[in-house]
């Protein structure tokens, strides 16, 4: 369950990151560790 909740926010995250919002912003937003939003940011080629 952790796993998937893990996943979703993962993509909410990828979603803000085409939006352009910032990764302070999508960290927030998502709860998401900063690193691993810069991660995700960065294999998105943002």
């Amino acid at each position: 369950m952790v796993l998937g909740a893990r996943q979703n926010k993962a993509e909410v995250a990828k979603n803000l990151i085409k939006i352009n919002l910032t990764i302070e912003q999508i960290t927030e937003a998502t709860g998401l560790p900063k690193k691993e939003v810069e991660k995700i940011a960065a294999e998105m080629g943002h």
